[in-house]
């Protein structure tokens, strides 16, 4: 299957970027209903998604960029060639992190309120936006004969692999690994009022930490420095920061 969806005239819509645009609107959906469910008013959501998308996919992209820069550093320019793809879920999640921090001090809303309602709705994207590696062939494993494997072109194999035709798609693992931790966090939703202010959005970044840190220790394509996968350092850090914040019940003011 080719990357390129369709065209109109000179205009050309790829895969990528139609499946990246899909795992935003489920996310904001998600995120809309969440907050009619708990009684949060819409046009505050409609303002954080105002900010935050654009934030997040420049901080998706940076992240990638500065991550691969060998890639760019002849060609600086095609860093703005989102339609290739290349944008990294650890600086889409710094960025939506930081804006909404800002937005909360700036309108003093309860940024642990507004964190957990956006728990699911992140999975939710995650579930989805996971599929855009499908059609650029990216996120996979190991050689495999099950059915379920993806065909990868041979210029795409890495080196030592040009033998076999078909590898674990390591993106639909963790594709259902973000639908389930989607599912368990709205059942966790459903007592939110009784759960104290953070535990859910917490819950999210542990959980969702651990699951990218088993995957990306399956993928053979990935960001290193120095040996060392930036996709597993990140979800150290994220868990482990996390759990330091368990511990501690935001201030009233804050929930």
């Amino acid at each position: 299957m080719g990357k390129i969806a369709f065209a109109l005239g000179p205009l050309h819509f790829y895969w990528y970027g139609l499946i990246i645009a899909a795992a935003i609107i489920a996310a904001s959906l998600l995120a809309l209903w969440r907050a009619r469910r708990l009684s949060l008013p819409a046009a505050t959501v409609f303002d954080i998604l105002l900010w935050s998308v654009p934030a997040g996919v420049v901080g998706a992209r940076a992240y990638y960029v500065a991550a691969n820069w060998h890639i760019y550093r002849d060609n600086p320019l095609d860093a703005l060639r989102l339609w290739q793809g290349g944008l990294a879920v650890h600086g889409a999640l710094l960025a939506f992190i930081i804006v909404l921090f800002l937005y909360a001090r700036w309108r003093r809303i309860r940024f642990w309120t507004w964190a957990d309602l956006a728990a699911p709705a992140l999975a939710g994207g995650q579930a989805v936006g996971q599929w855009a590696n499908f059609f650029n062939q990216e996120a996979f494993g190991h050689p495999t004969g099950l059915p379920w494997g993806i065909y990868i072109d041979y210029a795409l194999r890495p080196a030592g692999f040009d033998q076999f035709d078909y590898f674990h798609p390591v993106f639909l693992y963790e594709s259902a690994w973000n639908l389930l931790l989607l599912l368990a966090l709205l059942a966790a939703g459903r007592a939110l009022r009784s759960l104290p202010a953070g535990a859910l959005f917490l819950t999210y970044i542990i959980l969702y930490a651990a699951g990218h840190y088993y995957f990306a220790g399956l993928r053979l394509d990935g960001e290193t420095v120095c040996g060392v996968s930036l996709a597993r350092l990140f979800s150290i850090l994220a868990a482990a920061l996390g759990l330091l914040l368990c511990g501690r019940r935001p201030p009233a003011e804050e929930q």
